[in-house]
């Protein structure tokens, strides 16, 4: 692929997935502040455990086919019906499945009502990620973030009416995310034309693809499990030895964090697209390079303006019961960075096929945040889960760093790069100095350092800035 045209197709997907995933995480961030006002801390924490749990039970229950529908859809020689077949054929499993679910969830202790809510909002959201991510494999981006924006509005509009109006509590929650997935539902089989091509091949099974599709998911399934002990068992840690109230507070500070790890989900999803297309080009080491470069640079920023503005951004938009969950997001933020830059490697994994390689470092991560949490969470209390978060992510990305050379060689490790996360690091810790206006002096000067760093960079990023208005005035 040519420079320019290159340059392009990443700058289309892009903004083609900045549309859908800023725009519904944007409203997603500000319901935050409807939850913890009406919610109780207790039952913020509830709804935090269930979301959790559906985060492992649907990947497992769904043989985690999602993702292998959307890897496959992605080759060029692929029959796209095919593909469609074996994802319907995963929906009616895990239908039946999630059905099976709603006495075990009564058996321990949720009543009947919740109990059959949790297997319809499971079932819903199973679908409507398969039926997304069959989109996304097809490349109909653009239908893809229109949808997600549609998602996220009828969420937004539905827990209102159901929390504010009719006060219904978790149960309002559940039923808002459920009706706004089967939505979803019903807009990517209108749009990607499902239906029609499903009946046009009478739904048949392409048998050595589904053994292909199975070799490449199945893997995916531990590391889905580890990915949730990773990112999910601190909350349940949290719950069973401090309590139900102190895993709610510990959920909003995971908010600050999300703020980045939205921003960077959308450039790496386009670059995922990027990295299966570049896979064999001859100058791939060098433009990768120059990419991750970019990124570093841009998440490390980010972080550090987010640490600037943390105290004052909580204190207007949580709840006053809230307000301690600042105290945890340093180390999240901290991690979450550096998880992105290793999520930003992964992307050879889902280029190359290699569901070993996601395993492989997914175990280590989820060991490593195993046995942190245990230690810490009992002597030192939250920030015991948000210290064991930050390092078993940096434990994955030092993984990746060395196991995607065989795919990629990027300069990770260069003296520049080391001060940039050594300076994030100190912004992460004078962001506990009791002395406000100490502290932001600090940060402040940190980013003037990193601006020195990087004036190169932000010299490159200025001039081509200035030559697209100019081309668009020429247009014009």
């Amino acid at each position: 692929m040519k420079s320019e045209s290159r340059k392009k197709y990443l700058l289309k997907n892009t903004i083609i997935f900045s549309i859908g995933n800023f725009g519904s995480k944007l409203i997603t961030f500000f319901l935050v502040p409807l939850y913890t006002n009406i919610l109780t801390t207790s039952e913020y924490g509830t709804i935090d455990i269930m979301t959790v749990l559906t985060t492992i039970v649907v990947p497992i229950a769904t043989l985690n086919i999602s993702e292998s529908i959307m890897r496959f859809s992605m080759d060029d020689n692929s029959n796209k019906n095919d593909i469609l077949s074996i994802g319907m054929l995963f929906v009616l499993i895990s239908a039946v499945l999630f059905l099976l679910l709603i006495p075990v969830f009564f058996i321990f202790g949720i009543s009947i009502n919740i109990s059959f809510l949790l297997a319809v909002y499971m079932l819903s959201f199973a679908t409507s990620t398969i039926l997304l991510c069959y989109l996304r494999g097809i490349e109909k981006l653009l239908d893809y973030s229109l949808i997600c924006i549609v998602q996220t509005l009828f969420i937004a509009i539905l827990n209102i009416y159901f929390l504010v109006v009719m006060k219904l509590g978790i149960a309002g929650y559940i039923l808002a995310y459920s009706i706004a997935y089967i939505l979803t539902i019903l807009l990517c089989l209108l749009r990607g034309k499902m239906i029609k091509n499903f009946f046009r091949e009478n739904g048949r099974i392409n048998r050595q693809l589904l053994k292909k599709m199975l070799k490449y998911s199945v893997l995916l399934i531990p590391n889905s499990l580890m990915w949730w002990i990773m990112n999910s068992l601190d909350h349940f840690m949290v719950t069973s030895i401090i309590g139900i109230s102190a895993n709610g507070v510990y959920a909003v500070s995971y908010k600050i964090p999300t703020i980045l790890i939205t921003l960077t989900t959308i450039f790496n999803q386009a670059w995922m697209f990027s990295a299966v297309k570049e896979k064999d080009s001859i100058d791939k080491n060098q433009y990768t390079n120059n990419v991750f470069h970019f990124l570093f640079v841009t998440v490390i920023t980010i972080s550090i303006i987010l640490l600037l503005i943390l105290k004052p951004l909580l204190w207007i938009y949580v709840g006053h019961d809230f307000i301690d969950a600042w105290k945890y997001v340093p180390p999240l933020l901290f991690g979450s960075t550096i998880l992105t830059l290793g999520t930003f490697l992964s992307n050879e994994y889902t280029a190359n096929k290699d569901s070993q390689g996601f395993l492989k470092s997914s175990v280590i991560g989820a060991v490593i945040n195993l046995i942190l949490n245990f230690a810490l969470i009992n002597r030192i209390g939250i920030i015991g889960a948000a210290i064991s978060t930050c390092i078993s992510y940096f434990s994955v990305f030092m993984y990746r760093v060395f196991d995607t050379k065989k795919y990629v060689k990027i300069n990770v490790f260069s003296i520049k790069n080391i001060i940039e996360i050594l300076l994030l690091f100190i912004s992460s810790i004078v962001v506990y100095f009791d002395n406000y206006i100490f502290h932001t002096i600090i940060i402040i000067l940190i980013l003037i350092v990193l601006g020195i760093l990087e004036r190169k960079t932000l010299k490159d990023i200025f001039k081509n800035v200035i030559k697209k208005f100019k081309r668009g005035d020429k247009n014009g």
